[in-house]
């Protein structure tokens, strides 16, 4: 049954290689054939899962991309599916006919939701967890859920690579090894924003207190009534230099990233401290995350008309990423014009939850600078109306049901430059509208 399951999976690679077409039936297929596969398999020695709310695709592909530039062949699941099915068919593109996988690592973006099933046959001896927090409601439900199905995958064996400005990521615990943030000219010491993760000691329940903020819940915390606070960290950000896209980590390492974004901070931390784990070449890896190609899928900027355009790929049904952006977008001091939209909410699931637009801190935006909002697709007046309660001003705040329209509106009636805050099913039509050919 192993060898047919395989042989099946395989010709099914090849058929989606040939089609064009997605990641997950071959392994389906596989696994239908015989259910108990992935345990008959013999897999490489490193194997390397990465899990959480936010963050894993990009950080599972800079890691798979550290790797090969130090000559490994790696196996990856990236063509777009990190539950079982999608998993089991990157495998067979790399299986022998006898099961043996002929890698030297195989790193997998796991759903958070699914490491308790994956986790029970693949058992990674490396685990990063980016984050855990409020997404996808009708899905996860409570982020506690989401925690303690993935501490139900874990094993006191595994090494963990987190967040340690994070203080909801302590409860996980294994052989921890901690990347953060050092205080810098971008931190600051009152809370900006108002819908935390988490705001009470774990151990006593004393509320938590911050000698500075990063964003949201990342920072450095501390209880006052009890010994809980952030950990020591392994591999520290010690300064931050936007303008030249550059971080430097432990006073040492300097490393020049793409993206000049607070998550992609973190994406890279994740990813250089287990490279540091796994005693690859420094320099080697330094210089992998200096190659590491943008992907303008997740950030990209252009001019039109000599205005600067920014897009952003927000998942929508989380409100990190937004307030993330929002975050971002507030450190300049330019005339802005913001969009905000998608075109759906889930392709999951039937339920078309607005609750996340709540616990986003669009008053971040309530600056004199802010030209106008402009607010499109399906749910462009639920927007506007979640715009509106953050006290921005009734004739900045523009509805639109295409995108058509609203780009039409940019370009002729407004000024300033352009913001987007977009969800993946609208970032390539929003550039191409825009005339993004005119990328720098």
């Amino acid at each position: 049954m192993k060898t047919l399951s395989i042989l099946i999976g395989k010709i099914m690679v090849l058929l989606g290689r040939l089609l064009n077409r997605g990641s997950v039936l071959p392994g389906y297929y596989a696994l239908k054939i015989d259910k108990h596969l992935l345990e008959k398999i013999t897999l490489p020695k490193n194997i390397i899962a990465v899990t959480g709310s936010n963050g894993k695709g990009s950080t599972s592909s800079l890691i798979v991309h550290i790797l090969r530039s130090n000559g490994y062949k790696v196996t990856y699941n990236d063509k777009g599916s990190n539950l079982t099915n999608g998993i089991t068919s990157a495998i067979l593109e790399d299986i022998s006919l006898s099961g043996k996988l002929k890698s030297d690592f195989l790193v997998m973006e796991v759903d958070e939701r699914f490491t308790k099933h994956i986790f029970k046959t693949i058992k990674p001896n490396f685990v990063v967890i980016t984050n855990i927090g409020r997404d996808q409601p009708p899905r996860q439900g409570h982020i506690d859920i989401v925690a303690n199905d993935i501490k139900s995958a874990l094993n006191k064996n595994m090494t963990l690579i987190l967040n340690g400005d994070d203080p909801y990521l302590r409860q996980f615990v294994g052989k921890n090894i901690y990347y953060g943030i050092d205080k810098n000219r971008y931190s600051y010491t009152q809370n900006m924003f108002t819908s935390l993760d988490m705001n009470y000691c774990p151990n006593c329940h004393n509320k938590l207190e911050y000698n500075y903020y990063h964003f949201e819940n990342d920072g450095d915390y501390y209880c006052s009534k009890c010994n809980f606070k952030r950990p020591n960290i392994d591999y520290l950000v010690t300064n931050i230099d936007y303008k030249n896209n550059t971080i430097t980590v432990n006073n040492k390492y300097i490393i020049d990233m793409g993206y000049n974004i607070l998550f992609s901070i973190y994406n890279t931390m994740a990813a250089f401290s287990l490279a540091n784990i796994l005693k690859l070449n420094i320099e080697k890896t330094i210089q992998a995350i200096k190659d590491m190609k943008k992907d303008t899928k997740i950030y990209h900027t252009y001019e039109y008309k000599n205005r600067l355009v920014t897009v952003l790929n927000n998942k929508n049904e989380n409100n990190s990423t937004f307030n993330q952006s929002l975050l971002y977008i507030d450190r300049f001091k330019d005339q802005k014009v913001i969009v905000i939209g998608w075109k759906e909410i889930s392709r999951r699931y039937e339920y078309d939850d607005l609750s996340w637009l709540y616990d986003i801190d669009f008053e971040i935006l309530n600056k004199k600078n802010l030209e106008c909002v402009v607010c499109v697709g399906i749910h462009a007046y639920d927007i506007a109306t979640r715009i509106k309660l953050a006290n921005i001003s009734e004739d900045k705040i523009i509805t639109y049901d295409t995108l058509e329209k609203a780009t039409n509106y940019i370009k002729k009636k407004t000024k300033g430059n352009i913001y987007g805050i977009l969800n993946f099913d609208y970032v390539k039509p929003f550039n191409e509208l825009m005339e993004g050919q005119n990328d720098n």
